[in-house]
C-alpha cells in the first residue's frame, strides 16, 4: 500500500471535522453581543450586559462548590458585584475521581479524572419561576504523584480547571435563556385601586 493511500482515510474525516468546528463556532458565539440598538440615539447593548451585576448565585456549602460559585459569578456578571438581583442561579454538585492509568507491574496510579458534575436552577425572583434547568458536567485529567504536596496540588489544579470548564458550560445553557427573557421581560403586575367609598 502506498503512503498516498494509508493517508486516504485520514483526509476523509476532514470534512466532518470541519464540520464539528463550524458547529462548535455557532455554539460558543458572542454570548454579550448587541441585541438592542436605540432608534434614537443608535447606541448598542445586550440584555446580558445590562443584567451585568443583577444574577446572584446560591452560596456554597463546600470548598468545591465555592470554586463554581466564584468562576459562575465572574462569567455572569463580570466583576461587577451582585445587587438586586433579579435571577438567582442555584445549583448542586457532585464531583468524583477516577483513577485512568495505573503503573506496569506495581499496580500504583499514575493518571486519574476529575469529574465535576452541577445540576442547576435559574430563577426568576420577581416570581419564582424556574426559568431553564439542566445538568452539564466537565472532566479534567491529571498526573498522579507519590510525593504528598505535588498530588495535592494536582488534584487542587484539577478541580479548579473542572470548575472553570462546567461553569462555561452552564453559562452556554443560561445566557440564550436570558437573552429571551431580557427581550420579553415578565409586565410589572397591575396597581390595584381601592374602591371609592360612598358617602
Amino acid at each position: 500500500m502506498s503512503s498516498s493511500e494509508a493517508r486516504r482515510p485520514a483526509l476523509h474525516t476532514l470534512p466532518a471535522l470541519a464540520l464539528l468546528a463550524l458547529i462548535a463556532g455557532c455554539t460558543a458565539g458572542p454570548l454579550y453581543g448587541t441585541t438592542h440598538v436605540d432608534a434614537v440615539t443608535g447606541s448598542r447593548s445586550s440584555g446580558l450586559t445590562e443584567l451585568r451585576g443583577r444574577i446572584g448565585v446560591s452560596q456554597a456549602p463546600t470548598r468545591t462548590a465555592q470554586v463554581f460559585r466564584n468562576a459562575m459569578l465572574y462569567k455572569l456578571n463580570g466583576a461587577t458585584p451582585v445587587t438586586a438581583p433579579v435571577y438567582e442561579l442555584r445549583y448542586t454538585i457532585s464531583a468524583s475521581d477516577q483513577v485512568s492509568s495505573v503503573e506496569t507491574g506495581t499496580g500504583v496510579p499514575s493518571a486519574s479524572l476529575y469529574r465535576m458534575t452541577v445540576e442547576f436552577q435559574l430563577v426568576r425572583l420577581s416570581d419564582g419561576l424556574v426559568v431553564t434547568r439542566g445538568q452539564r458536567f466537565a472532566m479534567v485529567p491529571y498526573d498522579r504523584s507519590n510525593q504528598l504536596f505535588a498530588a495535592e496540588r494536582a488534584v487542587i489544579d484539577a478541580r479548579d480547571q473542572a470548575g472553570a470548564a462546567v461553569a462555561e458550560r452552564v453559562l452556554a445553557a443560561v445566557a440564550p435563556i436570558l437573552q429571551r427573557e431580557s427581550l420579553n421581560p415578565t409586565p410589572a403586575p397591575a396597581a390595584v385601586t381601592p374602591p371609592v367609598a360612598k358617602g
